[in-house]
């Protein structure tokens, strides 16, 4: 896939042309074109791999067109207006860049002012929206997944550092005097302890003359040294990032997981690791995507317990749950935090000001949009971490 990226502002396309893929979705991005007046077309493909069952991001893209020409008929949309919009979607199916296939799904926005295309890092199901806003429901865990995150891959024999970003695992050095064995580590630089006491020898206890001899048992010294090591690696870590909040995810055995944590000292450890050494040859993509799946998961967490904290200190009169107040409140800038049902669906026509739906359409998604053009932040939570099975939960600002 190798199209055009076009935002069309006050009745101009602006162009930008994209090497390869298209680039991650990012909050930044998406607010840019959620400014956009309706009608709004939001396409998902899913990652699809020539020779797969699934149906490829063409086939799903040239159905879809029959859909969207058939809403546009229910929802009274001016045929003028719809074959503008239909036109570079058209063109795009025709692109024979789909056959090759992406290990990453893609949104595809569309409007009287936007065209643009998304890379998604997340699993997603192909969905079709025409609506009077984009549909970003189910695209709100791409906005707070991390952009960029390393994997440290630990053992015995070998250390090694990935920078990961979409799809792709890149190795990078640490730094200089890190070691990247345990024996290299035993050579390198002495232990933080002193396993090896001294007694005096000789018929005077003033005697200068020492002799060494052992403390703990082999199983205890081979821990120690394997902790030392780890400090080591944990100390070029620190050299690298920088105390940035970049995360780190651990992979390898147990013993070394189990080493590793007892000594870390980086605060965006995650907490969970991928078990066994990560395959970044023949399986870079997957690797990579699973990973990046379990920061977004600690993330999710992160997130279902800020909510508890938020429902339990705040005030009756600064919450909201009633889907049609909140979306009331959005529209008026006064949502600080919006957090959504992911299973929760509340669909009815709306219009306020100069906004238009075209139609039925998702209200819990529209509250999202106004209350994200509003710099405020919005979350989607499983319904059993939402407080009562609530199908959204508001926080206000004044």
């Amino acid at each position: 896939m190798d199209p055009k990226l076009h935002i069309q502002k006050k009745g101009e396309y602006m162009a930008i042309e994209k090497l390869h893929l298209p680039e991650l979705l990012e909050l930044g991005k998406l607010n840019e074109v959620l400014q956009s007046p309706g009608p709004c077309i939001t396409l998902v493909l899913p990652p699809y791999h020539p020779g797969e069952r699934a149906e490829s991001g063409a086939a799903f893209l040239k159905a879809s067109l029959q859909s969207i020409a058939q809403q546009f008929g229910e929802r009274r949309v001016p045929k003028a207006v719809g074959m503008d919009l239909v036109a570079p979607l058209e063109h795009l199916a025709e692109d024979s860049g789909w056959s090759i296939g992406s290990h990453l799904g893609c949104v595809i926005l569309r409007s009287p002012e936007v065209f643009c295309q998304f890379q998604l890092t997340q699993p997603v199901r192909p969905s079709l929206t025409v609506a009077g806003c984009f549909a970003i429901r189910r695209l709100l865990g791409e906005c707070w997944a991390p952009r960029v995150f390393y994997i440290l891959a630990l053992s015995k024999e070998s250390v090694s550092l990935f920078r990961c970003t979409a799809s792709k695992a890149e190795a990078v050095e640490l730094p200089e005097r890190t070691p990247m064995t345990l024996e290299a580590a035993m050579e390198f630089e002495p232990p933080d302890h002193d396993l090896e006491n001294r007694s005096a020898s000789g018929a005077s206890a003033d005697a200068r003359r020492r002799i060494r001899f052992g403390t703990g048992s082999g199983r205890e010294t081979a821990h120690a040294h394997l902790a030392d090591f780890y400090k080591l690696v944990d100390r070029g870590i620190h050299k690298l990032l920088h105390e940035s909040e970049i995360p780190l995810l651990l992979a390898g055995v147990d013993e070394d997981l189990v080493a590793y944590r007892a000594v870390n000292t980086y605060r965006r450890l995650a907490k969970e690791s991928l078990h066994g050494s990560p395959n970044l040859s023949s399986q870079e993509a997957e690797t990579v995507m699973y990973a990046r799946s379990l920061l977004r998961a600690e993330e999710r967490e992160r997130e279902a317990e800020a909510l508890k904290e938020i429902t339990d200190r705040t005030g009756p009169d600064r919450l909201l749950t009633d889907p049609h107040t909140i979306i009331n409140a959005a529209f008026d800038g006064r949502v600080r935090q919006l957090y959504v049902n992911e299973s929760a669906e509340v669909s009815d026509v709306f219009e306020r000001g100069n906004y238009r739906t075209w139609g039925k359409e998702d209200l819990l998604n529209l509250s999202a949009v106004q209350t994200m053009l509003h710099r405020g932040g919005v979350f989607e939570l499983s319904g059993n971490r939402m407080p009562s099975g609530a199908a959204a939960v508001a926080m206000l600002r004044y």
